[in-house]
């Protein structure tokens, strides 16, 4: 465990998706990380920030995984386009896992992205050498 500072959000950054578990985080330089909320939904598109995945059955792991995988690569490819040096991404599922997207490959971690500058996708600051989710 760091001796980083606690994630502290508004309530309505949190309402937003902030900070929760899943997200994306993007690495924007050595410590400048943006991040992305993951919302899943059934039926009605949520209107929040970040990257919505659509499930069929929120019980069905194995599906939910495979679509979220899917989601995740048209992201990088999003992101990515033209870059000659492509962004450093991490789909962070839980405080103890995830997967980085790098121009190797995608690779399991059990180390996430923390400290540094923590922005939204609009550049706007949320925390400053903490970690990067609510600890509860």
């Amino acid at each position: 465990m760091s001796s980083l500072n606690p994630l502290i959000l508004s309530a309505e950054r949190c309402a937003e998706g902030y900070g929760r578990f899943p997200y994306v985080i993007v690495r924007v330089q050595p410590t400048v990380y943006l991040q992305f909320p993951i919302h899943f939904y059934h039926h009605e598109h949520p209107d929040l920030p970040g990257l919505r995945v659509r499930v069929n059955d929120s019980t069905e792991l194995d599906a939910c995984m495979a679509t979220l995988f899917s989601v995740m690569q048209g992201f990088y490819a999003q992101v990515n386009g033209n870059e000659a040096v492509p962004y450093r991404m991490c789909l962070v599922l839980r405080s103890n896992l995830a997967y980085f997207w790098e121009k190797e490959g995608i690779m399991l971690s059990r180390e996430i992205p923390e400290g540094g500058a923590l922005m939204d996708g609009q550049y706007k600051v949320l925390s400053l050498n903490s970690s990067h989710y609510i600890r509860e």
